[in-house]
């Protein structure tokens, strides 16, 4: 792992050349610890504040903390010293203007929250580090969402062959460094998976990010957005299942974002599409704990009667274009659009006002009939639309129509995009 390339880490570099502090956001044994050390080589001190000792300075004394520590440190696991830390760190960064004084890294979002935005805003810079991409376990360099805004050969891409059975295992197996470096039993997974949870969910770790008025909430409501992975977040849905006001849901779906356990995708929509839905749709951030959550495994996703494999495939699928958005050349969003004469499109990717729509299908034959609500959306945006994809299992390329191409799923991590 120590020697994996994550994409993260040349972006860490970059920003360290021009901001005074860098923040290094992602999930708990995503490999943030990794990257810092990768980046930190020759460079500075690494410092945890899992180390008990260096927690209850930070805590009790941020400003002799931040004082003490050698120039250049980086300071893993941030958010555990709270808003006394990150006050301290503004008053720091305000006295000097040099680049690259802090790096900084927490598991949860708390360091992109508003409270961040307006303390340190222009004094930092923000890298996300999610679980491995598929192009990182792979060792390709992928660039799928770039590609898609400029000029995209279809017809020749060099993708992997894959059938079923293999985006079965990658969606099982998932991301997480731990899971996805090696050959690990669904028996392992589990347990792993399991302990994760457990971890994350616990009262002491949700605390540190929010107020938590029911302590068996974050489980349970993790449990419910697996169940309705790939659907619409429908809050009332969610209190009446789990015996809760509408306020406490929401409250806790908040929570269990900041502590990267699921992903909402933004409703979107414009004013030529003014009969769009605007409830998000909600994913786990790794399918690996959805199958945890679920009971799946990559051979019960690989049946041709599995229910849960097209919803799991749209999950990862949306999950590897997060990873990509958080290194693209050019800021990208992410959304999906839905309206009330039931079209729906997974997946719309803005970038500077120009619209890529994709759909995912867990079919080896694309058909035309697939594309027919990126068409209507088409239709409205006129020059606006960049593209239309079809994603599937098969292994065909081809274009469908003016601007639409059908790709495998595996074309997001053809080595050479970009």
């Amino acid at each position: 792992m120590n020697e994996l390339p994550r994409r993260a880490t040349p972006l860490v570099r970059e920003f360290l050349e021009g901001f005074r502090a860098v923040v290094v956001n992602g999930p708990r044994q995503a490999g943030k610890s990794t990257v810092l050390g990768q980046v930190q080589v020759n460079r500075g001190p690494l410092i945890t504040l899992d180390d008990p000792t260096q927690l209850d300075l930070a805590r009790t004394d941020p400003i002799g903390f931040l004082a003490q520590i050698p120039p250049h440190a980086a300071i893993d696991e941030f958010q555990r010293g709270g808003a006394a830390l990150l006050l301290g760190v503004k008053k720091t960064l305000d006295e000097c203007n040099d680049r690259g004084q802090l790096l900084l890294a927490g598991s949860t979002r708390f360091l992109t929250t508003r409270r961040l935005a307006e303390t340190l805003t222009g004094r930092v810079g923000i890298v996300d580090l999610l679980p491995l991409s598929a192009g990182e376990i792979r060792g390709s360099h992928e660039g799928f969402l770039d590609a898609v805004f400029n000029e995209l050969t279809v017809g020749d891409l060099a993708c992997e062959a894959l059938g079923r059975a293999d985006y079965a295992e990658q969606i099982a197996v998932g991301g997480f460094p731990e899971l996805a470096l090696g050959a690990a039993s669904d028996r392992f997974r589990s347990v792993w998976c399991r302990s994760y949870l457990d971890t994350v969910t616990a009262p002491a770790n949700v605390e540190q990010v929010g107020d938590m008025r029911r302590p068996d909430l974050p489980g349970g409501l993790v449990h419910q957005v697996a169940a309705r992975s790939s659907g619409e977040i429908v809050v009332a849905d969610l209190a009446r299942e789990l015996r809760a006001d509408e306020t406490t849901i929401r409250t806790h779906l908040e929570l269990l974002q900041t502590l990267y356990l699921i992903r909402s995708l933004p409703a979107w929509t414009t004013s030529l599409t003014n009969r769009a839905k605007r409830r998000a749709v909600g994913h786990l951030l790794d399918t690996a704990l959805a199958c945890h959550l679920l009971g799946e495994t990559a051979t019960s996703l690989a049946e041709p009667t599995s229910r849960w494999f097209g919803p799991l495939l749209e999950s990862f699928v949306v999950g590897e274009l997060a990873k990509q958005a958080t290194w693209c050349e050019a800021p990208t969003a992410l959304g999906q659009y839905r309206d009330r004469d039931q079209r729906e499109v997974d997946v719309i990717v803005e970038r500077h006002g120009r619209v890529v729509a994709i759909e995912i299908k867990a079919t080896a034959t694309p058909l035309t009939s697939h594309a027919r609500h990126i068409k209507y959306l088409q239709s409205k945006l006129g020059e606006r639309f960049a593209l239309g994809i079809i994603l599937h299992t098969g292994t065909q390329q081809l274009w469908l129509g003016e601007r639409i191409a059908a790709l495998p799923v595996a074309a997001l991590w053809a080595d050479g995009l970009a």
